[in-house]
């Protein structure tokens, strides 16, 4: 456990409930499909060892019955002790009544009641290890009279020998991954542990209250749960056995699904060792399918040995009358019913505290959903006036500005940018706006190891002001020659505007494009004026957390909006006579690179087809503590914006609510 390898971070802290403010004990924590992964103790304390190698990776906080957290590791110092909030799922799905039959009702036991040796598998230095065995109604095992759905009842599991002082299992049920035939996803998202300190026997999982109803094969899992100080135990344990008895450790080969394995294991003696052993029969191998991983959120693999558990399903319910087991979902109709519940499902699954999303189809709002809190301290409610930062949506924004400005013939889009900011330094190579507008130009964009050039603390007055941030630097590449992403390229457009119009960038667009569109919930997100209706955000560890003042970035990346805001904005592009239409059209055609490539990216704004071939419009924006979508379906005339308040939305799948909407 001490001996750790130069360059490693070790990340710790606590896990904590949002609303309660109590710890959250058993945290799984890891990096996922890798070999780094621990627990958190019954304290909600955590401490984990990350090496250098992942320390460019993710690191995930996953408890059932909360949210995740997904933490970019860069953002987590060194030890520094870490807060990490996790919400509380509260999934609304529609009515069911069950209703209890007049029929006797009938047990069966499915699983594996063999055994004829223990696995021991010492967790010292990370924690989660998991053991899964298929239940399934099938083979020589089959249960005759056994009729799907079936209802849960008792999950067993056979104890060989235990030589702590107590230990604890947490049971999962997991259902099957359709292409691996791994466990996949919880189906149940309590957390249910069961403690004991005996010697041997059948450790059992009273399941039957939870009324869970089986309809296809599932896996049942296990697993072990040790803090720190058990793994401390064990690890000094089998460090002095192995130094008393080193001849004892024995390698052996065994064949394995036709493969050669070599497999460490004790000879003679090792029952002994601190630690819990597992019933494991290597007999009936054929029978059965079992997988292993040996940490929160590793690789599942399959092993040889099969655990000693099973499964009771009844026929029957225990509930003995009608009753309510949910609570419905109040909705119009079944589309409105699907789209609510896609939503609620990825606030529940992501822990993101508040959303927007608007969808208008044929010029008029289908649909508008608010959901979760603006201010979660201070239990307010998001409403359809909460403003959100719609990050590099402000992009799209700006890019009708362009347009504006040419139909007044005050900008040429090909012109070098010095014709309106003469003072802003020549680079080796002439510059456009059409080139800024469409990530030719070669400016960088923000450097990933130094996250203070993205949270800045200065404040500026204009966007002509805040090109010193980056006016001196040097082209990454000639124009035009590659696509290259670049906020600050829009940064610089923003002061084009200004020398073109002679106002502020904030003043052009209120006087020219907000006010005459009639978004009067759109503007900068301006840390020194007060904002009504203006949400809260959230980082990463779910802590409330501005990430820095906007102001260097209004163009590209710092405005305010609604969602509904931004899909009348989408319809004006559709449909809308204030900006020139011929002109419009140039926002929506890919540029390309000198070698004749498509970009696919006008002027502010991403053009293809989605997963149908559906043409769509669109752009995306994300930052520490905000998310944000816009999509167009011009063919469709269906226009969908999202918004949530961290950074967590950027998983929310928009397209698929564009499916449900012309699929219609």
């Amino acid at each position: 456990m001490s001996n750790l390898n130069f360059g490693q971070r070790i990340i710790k802290g606590k896990t904590l409930n949002r609303s309660t403010k109590e710890a959250v004990p058993y945290v799984n924590i890891g990096i996922r499909n890798t070999n780094v992964g621990t627990i958190s103790n019954l304290d909600g304390s955590f401490s984990i060892v990350i090496p250098q190698k992942l320390i460019s990776d993710t690191l995930i906080f996953s408890a059932l019955g909360f949210g995740k957290r997904i933490i970019p590791i860069k953002l987590l110092e060194q030890d520094k002790d870490i807060t990490i909030l996790l919400s509380e799922k509260t999934t609304l799905l529609n009515q069911i009544t069950v209703t209890a039959s007049k029929q006797k009702n009938k047990t069966f036991e499915l699983g594996n009641r063999s055994f004829n040796g223990g696995a021991y598998e010492p967790d010292t230095t990370y924690a989660g290890r998991c053991i899964a065995l298929l239940i399934e109604n099938k083979d020589s095992y089959i249960q005759k009279g056994l009729v799907f759905p079936a209802y849960l009842g008792k999950v067993n599991l056979r104890v060989f020998r235990n030589n702590l002082q107590s230990f604890k299992f947490r049971i999962r049920l997991n259902d099957v991954d359709s292409l691996t035939g791994q466990p996949n996803e919880d189906l149940l998202q309590q957390s249910i542990i069961v403690a004991s300190s005996m010697k041997n026997g059948w450790l059992n999982f009273d399941l039957s209250h939870l009324n869970y109803q089986i309809t296809k094969p599932f896996f049942i899992t296990f697993e072990q749960i040790l803090d720190v100080n058990d793994r401390t135990a064990i690890a000094n344990g089998y460090r002095d056995f192995m130094a008393k008895y080193p001849e004892r450790l024995k390698f052996d080969t065994v064949e394995f699904e036709g493969k050669k394995v070599v497999r460490q294991k004790i000879m003679r003696g090792g029952i002994d060792l601190p630690g819990t052993f597992i019933g494991i029969s290597s007999t009936k191998t054929n029978l059965f399918s079992c997988f292993e991983r040996e940490n929160s959120l590793g690789n599942w693999k399959k092993v040889h040995g099969i655990v000693c558990a099973y499964v009771t399903l009844n026929t029957q319910t225990n509930v003995t009358n009608d009753v309510t087991t949910s609570t419905e979902i109040p909705c119009k109709d079944a589309l409105e019913c699907k789209v609510q519940k896609l939503c609620k499902d990825f606030m529940d699954e992501s822990a993101m505290n508040g959303m927007q999303l608007n969808i208008s189809k044929g010029n008029k709002t289908k649909y508008s959903f608010s959901l979760g809190y603006a201010d979660v301290e201070n239990n307010i409610r998001v409403t359809d006036s909460t403003r959100f930062r719609i990050n590099s949506i402000s992009k799209a924004m700006t890019s009708v500005a362009l347009i504006k400005l040419m139909s007044e013939r005050k900008l040429d889009l090909d012109a070098p940018v010095q014709k309106y900011l003469p003072d802003f330094p020549e680079k080796k190579y002439p510059i456009s706006t059409r080139q800024l507008a469409g990530h030719l130009a070669g400016f960088r964009d923000y450097n990933e190891n130094d996250l203070s050039d993205y949270i800045r603390t200065e404040h500026f007055d204009n966007a002509t002001q805040a090109l010193r941030i980056f006016k001196d630097d040097t082209l990454l590449f000639k124009p035009n020659s590659q696509f290259h992403y670049s906020s600050f390229g829009w940064n610089l457009i923003g002061a084009v505007i200004e020398g073109a119009s002679g106002q502020n960038y904030l003043q052009y667009m209120t006087k020219n494009i907000w006010q005459p569109l009639k978004l009067s919930s759109t503007c900068g997100d301006d840390t020194k004026s007060t904002i009504n209706n203006r949400s809260k955000f959230y980082d990463a560890t779910g802590q409330e957390n501005d990430l820095g003042d906007l102001s260097y970035k209004y163009a590209g990346g710092g405005l305010l909006s609604t969602a509904e805001d931004l899909v009348k904005f989408g319809n004006e592009l559709l449909h809308g006579k204030y900006i020139d239409t011929n002109l419009k059209k140039v926002l929506f055609e890919s540029q390309y690179t000198t070698d004749k490539k498509a970009t696919g990216y006008g002027i502010g704004w991403y053009t293809g087809k989605d997963k149908n071939g559906h043409r769509i419009w669109y752009h995306a924006g994300d930052s520490f503590s905000s998310s944000s979508y816009l999509i167009i379906y011009p063919d469709d005339d269906i226009v969908i914006a999202f918004l949530g308040n961290s950074q967590a939305g950027v998983l929310f799948d928009i397209q698929k609510i564009g499916e449900l909407f012309y699929r219609e």
